[in-house]
């Protein structure tokens, strides 16, 4: 029987600046979301809500192509959305996911499948390293990728917001996905950029490395974008891989006050 489980923390938060939040974010213990939304009055609130909703419908993937097959029908949702309502033209959003995947009797070794569209980004915290999972689909990190600017003058140049992969805009968009071994100690961290355009890397290794409780990480990061300028919306889920033991109600509630779906 396995002896691996699971704990979480979700918070998603409008920001110092912004007067409404169009991120959305779901997590029901298979699936983990988070969507930063953009395009206009209201545009990237319905994208990103769109999103988050088809993934709770889903409630759980069986395999790294059908968690790419959810990505998908989330895009084609929002373009029908989008057909129907002029006001929401051109609206979109990013997105990424990670899905607890199934284990069998001749092999529970827990897995994850995940997939990126978008500057949204994944995360993996272990033994005291932050690395990045996801790549971002962003002008300023092709041209990063390219040599053509620095690291540090992509974190402040003025196209830094400009993606070149969304959910919404086209109709056949490129999804990345990955299959993830599950180890004891690892931390994932998924966010949308209003995190990350705040906090720097080592200040977020640091948070992810210091405190125990995957809730009140979330929490200490979203603060700390906020007192950074809080320019954009921010969403932050922690995923922990843990010892089954370690998993209790406490350690693995979303506050629904604090969440969008």
């Amino acid at each position: 029987m396995s002896t691996t489980g699971l704990r979480w923390g979700l918070i998603t938060d409008v920001g110092v600046v912004r007067q409404a939040n169009q991120d959305a974010a779901m997590a029901n213990g298979s699936l983990f979301v988070v969507a930063d939304g953009m395009g206009g009055h209201r545009g990237g609130e319905v994208a990103s809500g769109i999103t988050t909703v088809h993934f709770n419908s889903t409630e759980s993937v069986g395999s790294v192509q059908e968690l790419h097959d959810a990505v998908h029908a989330a895009n084609e949702l929002i373009r029908a959305r989008g057909e129907k309502d002029p006001d929401l033209t051109n609206m979109g959003t990013t997105v990424v996911a990670m899905g607890v995947l199934p284990t069998s009797e001749a092999d529970e070794t827990l897995r994850f499948a995940a997939a990126n569209v978008g500057d949204s980004r994944l995360y993996l915290f272990e033994n005291g390293e932050l690395q990045q999972i996801s790549r971002d689909h962003s002008l300023v990190a092709e041209l990063a990728r390219a040599g053509q600017i620095t690291e540090e003058e992509a974190a402040t140049h003025p196209q830094r917001n400009v993606v070149t992969r969304a959910l919404g805009p086209e109709s056949d968009v490129e999804v990345d996905t990955w299959e993830l071994p599950a180890r004891l100690g690892q931390r994932y961290l998924l966010c949308s950029d209003g995190l990350i355009n705040e906090v720097s890397d080592a200040t977020i290794s640091e948070k992810l490395g210091s405190i125990d409780d995957p809730a009140t990480v979330a929490k200490t990061l979203v603060d700390l974008a906020n007192e950074s300028g809080g320019r954009d919306n921010i969403t932050v889920l922690i995923l922990d891989v843990v010892e089954a033991e370690e998993v209790d109600s406490d350690a693995s509630v979303c506050d629904p006050d604090e969440t969008t779906s």
